[in-house]
């Protein structure tokens, strides 16, 4: 297993905005061929800063199955919008 760490920048405006859009968005990751969690978790200390942290089984599915999938194009389409930029993603081991 691994751990997908990918920092989300949003206007903090749309803070309720984003995690409406998540909510409704987070069963296309948690049905999505290898992942085993999800959690979006907000930053105390930068109100515009979300991490995301997603279980992969391995990073292949990731990095190579989960971009050409149905689940990524939808999670894309309802979350995207608030990034104000690209977010940084890392990956962990378990």
């Amino acid at each position: 297993m691994i751990y997908e760490h990918a920092y989300i920048s949003i206007n903090p405006n749309e803070a309720d905005a984003f995690e409406g859009a998540f909510a409704s968005a987070r069963h296309h990751l948690e049905s999505a061929p290898g992942c085993g969690s999800v959690d979006l978790i907000r930053s105390i200390d930068l109100p515009d800063t979300y991490l995301l942290r997603v279980g992969w089984g391995r990073i292949e599915d990731h990095l190579e199955v989960f971009p050409g999938t149905n689940n990524a194009r939808s999670f894309g389409e309802a979350v995207a919008g608030y990034f104000q930029e690209n977010p940084l993603v890392v990956h962990f081991p378990a």
